[in-house]
């Protein structure tokens, strides 16, 4: 019905054929709840409906799609939904339904539309079935729970003649109807990117003149270590250069973020208010609906930095891991940098995989370092872009003046 309605918008003529199990009606209540539903494109003759009943199937498949053929005739659609057609077929023998849906798909290459049908199967039904070579796609929905939670997720399994993303992708039904995170295999050619300040001189010199516009970049490191409020600092340079920026927050809501800004001297209000910084608070483990929301406030402040804070915990489920993954591959070379945190309290050999993990571009560690009876913070850069950053351990102090970056600690015991 999404793609009916998206499609009578654009002017194009719809035709909807309901099951024996869903009469028109029924379907017109259940999708008036949608936000992208309108009822004057049926009055108005965009989107035509269908039902078919019982006693059109008891006079046989032929008188079924006989008379189909004279509706579609009659209306010229560009669009026809079928749903579903597992029903017309499921009091058939083996034999019968194989025929039919033979019959039946070789007649839609003569309709000179666009037909999408629908179908509920099992993975081994759509294996077995007839539909897998009569028809010029396959999508798979699936509904499957990980962890003790529902996950949907979408397939194409097949698209004849035409390039398809591979996988399986994370979906979400909302009132605003499906909203679907893509995989972002294929990234635009790649240009001499200017390089961004990060705000901290002292990482800027560590990574030999900032971070790559268009970039993704990774801090992880045990708790207390400055990541959030390097972050932070990252998305206020942006905004002091006219630049704007997005601040995404799982744990902290905005009130903490503007506490934790002020604290450390850097003051939020009136880039806020400027429309320069947006910060979003995502509670909820609604990937695909967080995915849509910052997308939506990317392209409402036309966003050059985006920060988003602590993506670790995320990594550890499958969906949380394909939230992220498919940020990073968004906004990766799309001219707006990104820059993630992870709290990690077990070494730098599993930051520098969390980084990997996640394709970053730069991958910057904190740590704890024991230096002689003091237990002071590091900063070390594990990876950049093009192979250039200081090696050494550099000193982080949070105090009166905010966060610094300071000079360099001597080699002692790393402790986390």
């Amino acid at each position: 019905m999404q793609a009916l309605c998206e499609s009578a918008r654009e002017g194009k003529v719809c035709l909807y054929v309901t099951s024996v199990n869903e009469p028109a009606t029924v379907v017109n209540n259940f999708v008036s709840r949608l936000s992208h539903y309108e009822v004057s494109r049926i009055s108005r003759g965009n989107i035509h409906q269908i039902s078919i009943d019982i006693k059109t199937l008891d006079r046989g498949i032929y008188s079924f799609m006989w008379n189909l053929e004279d509706s579609i005739e009659k209306i010229k659609p560009e669009i026809i939904v079928i749903d579903p057609i597992t029903i017309i077929g499921c009091s058939f023998d083996n034999n019968t339904r194989r025929r039919f849906y033979y019959e039946f798909f070789k007649r839609m290459k003569k309709w000179n539309s666009l037909v999408l049908v629908t179908g509920e199967m099992s993975d081994k039904e759509i294996e077995e079935s007839t539909l897998g070579y009569v028809t010029d796609g396959i999508i798979h929905l699936t509904n499957k729970e990980e962890r003790q939670q529902r996950n949907r997720y979408l397939e194409v399994l097949k698209l004849r003649g035409q390039e398809y993303i591979p996988g399986k992708h994370s979906f979400s039904i909302t009132s605003e109807g499906i909203t679907v995170l893509p995989w972002q295999y294929r990234t635009s050619q790649r240009e001499e990117s200017k390089l961004i300040e990060t705000g901290l001189c002292g990482l800027d010199y560590m990574l030999c003149g900032g971070l790559r516009a268009g970039s993704t970049n990774y801090i992880g490191g045990p708790t207390g270590t400055g990541k959030t409020l390097m972050g932070i600092r990252y998305i206020k340079k942006g905004a002091e250069q006219d630049e704007r920026g997005i601040i995404v927050s799982f744990d902290e809501t905005k009130n903490d973020i503007l506490n934790r800004a002020e604290s450390a001297g850097m003051e939020l209000e009136k880039d806020i208010h400027a429309g320069n910084i947006e910060i979003l608070q995502l509670s909820s483990n609604d990937f695909a609906r967080h995915f849509h929301e910052i997308q939506q406030t990317v392209e409402k402040v036309n966003a050059t930095r985006i920060f988003v804070d602590d993506v670790e915990k995320h990594m550890k489920t499958m969906e949380g891991t394909d939230f992220i993954q498919h940020l990073v591959a968004k906004y990766k070379n799309a001219n707006i940098t990104l820059l993630t945190t992870g709290t990690i309290s077990s070494g730098l050999p599993m930051i520098g995989e969390a980084g990997k993990k996640l394709h970053s571009d730069s991958t910057i560690a904190t740590c704890y370092v024991a230096d002689k009876l003091h237990l002071k913070k590091g900063l070390i850069v594990l990876k950049n872009f093009n192979s250039k950053h200081k090696k050494e351990i550099h000193e982080i102090n949070i105090g009166e003046n905010g966060l610094e970056i300071k000079g360099i600690l001597p080699l002692t015991d790393i402790i986390s």
